[in-house]
């Protein structure tokens, strides 16, 4: 139903928000490392100085040079892409989930009183439905991504102790990613924002599958209601956990791709997608690709684990108050 699937964006974006902003500095500072290579992290800069600190050494070089202020570098935007992007997702991915529900019961001449989330789809269904969803984000949303991006990494933020200048705003950024790259400088990054689709696919699935596997085990076991906060947390870390080993590799060069721009020394910039893997590979090897992988797997399995926890206790709460509407009463009654 359409209202589910309103339900289910809204849900999705409020998580999203709230993963988003308990975990902000650790992708800061997983980008910061990202956008970094073996030249520039042997540059004066006061985060890239150190190539092999680790997260912790990082945020607090990054308080001592620029403050607090300088790990929430690029907030506003990624606020607006979080919950854009996780409400089209989710609403996306309900609507599609629906039809494919609808689809399978249609084609074996059944049908069933329980809502679609709560039945399970083939494998292969599930993929098709998440990788629809997420291209449709993608392409919503690059835009807004290339801009936070941007302020994140060192590009703009100015990390060099006693640097007085402030951190540029979202809109001098997109100006500046106008004036210099153009209206295409906007979608940089987006062939493996396109081929990353399947991480939240294979993240989402996963979860899906888990959770079908622990509702599975709580009936047999006797239990009434659904899985617990504690549960829905623990199985959306696994599930993040998975997918993010999985498609770093391309994470990493969609970051780079996204904050380099016509000021970015010679070595940082790229052509495109297949030129960026090639000088990776060729300048730093193949670890090169998993930089900052240890402050983005804590950021994003803990950012996922918040989403899908608050977004399920949301959707929960959101239809027990639904259902106790007259309307809803009425139509129950009929």
């Amino acid at each position: 139903m359409a209202s589910d699937a309103v339900v289910e964006g809204v849900s999705g974006a409020a998580g999203g928000i709230v993963a988003l902003l308990s975990t902000y500095p650790l992708m800061t500072i997983s980008t910061m490392q990202a956008t970094r290579g073996k030249a520039s992290a042997g540059s004066g800069n006061a985060v890239g100085s150190k190539a092999r600190q680790g997260a912790l050494a990082d945020i607090a070089e990054a308080v001592k040079s620029v403050g607090v202020r300088g790990l929430f570098s690029g907030l506003q935007p990624a606020l607006l892409g979080t919950a854009v992007s996780q409400g089209v997702y989710f609403y996306l991915y309900s609507l599609l989930r629906d039809l494919a529900v609808a689809r399978k019961h249609a084609a074996a001449g059944t049908s069933s009183l329980q809502s679609s989330r709560e039945q399970e789809l083939p494998i292969g269904a599930s993929l098709l439905v998440a990788a629809l969803a997420g291209a449709g984000n993608v392409l919503l949303t690059n835009p807004i991504w290339v801009v936070a991006t941007r302020m994140q990494s060192n590009r703009h933020t100015k990390l060099v102790p006693g640097d007085a200048e402030p951190p540029a705003g979202p809109l001098l950024v997109a100006r500046d990613i106008a004036h210099t790259d153009g209206v295409l400088g906007f979608w940089k990054g987006v062939l493996p924002a396109l081929v990353m689709v399947c991480n939240p696919t294979v993240q989402y699935v996963l979860f899906e599958w888990l959770l079908a596997r622990l509702r599975d085990a709580r009936t047999k076991a006797g239990r009434k209601g659904g899985p617990t906060a504690g549960q829905i947390f623990g199985i959306g870390a696994v599930a993040k956990l998975g997918a993010t080993v999985m498609t770093y590799p391309l994470l990493l060069v969609k970051s780079r791709l996204m904050s380099a721009s016509a000021t970015t020394e010679a070595a940082m910039r790229y052509s495109g997608t297949w030129d960026a893997l090639t000088r990776i590979l060729h300048e730093d090897g193949f670890l090169g690709f998993y930089r900052g992988l240890r402050a983005k797997i804590v950021q994003s399995v803990l950012a996922a684990a918040i989403l899908f926890a608050v977004r399920e206790k949301l959707y929960a709460l959101t239809q027990k108050a639904l259902a106790a509407t007259p309307a809803v009463k009425l139509a129950k009654a009929k």
